[in-house]
């Protein structure tokens, strides 16, 4: 039993750290990031936040969960403070409703 709950905690893990939109997939990239005006935000976010992981669109966080996350991927990225101010003001201006 306790092998088969340490198993699905990491398939949970795994599951959740996975996902986003694959940064390898260009058509899929450009396609979805078409709709977004261009601003410094937009080019930081593509150039940085998809180097670990697949790309999570800003209309899968609302605007209030977004600070959070880009205060803990900032420092992963080694965004400055006004790359990391861009990156913030695209993203919550996308976000989905609350």
């Amino acid at each position: 039993m306790k092998t088969l709950i340490q198993c699905s905690l990491i398939a949970i893990v795994l599951w959740g750290c996975a996902g986003g939109l694959n940064p390898k997939n260009t058509e899929k990239v450009n396609a979805a990031f078409a709709k977004y005006e261009d601003s410094d935000g937009k080019a930081i976010f593509r150039e940085k936040c998809a180097k670990c992981h697949g790309y999570k669109l800003p209309e899968t966080k609302t605007a209030e969960k977004w600070p959070g996350i880009i205060d803990r991927m900032a420092k992963k990225a080694k965004l400055t403070d006004d790359q990391k101010s861009d990156v913030l003001a695209f993203v919550t201006k996308h976000a989905k409703a609350s």
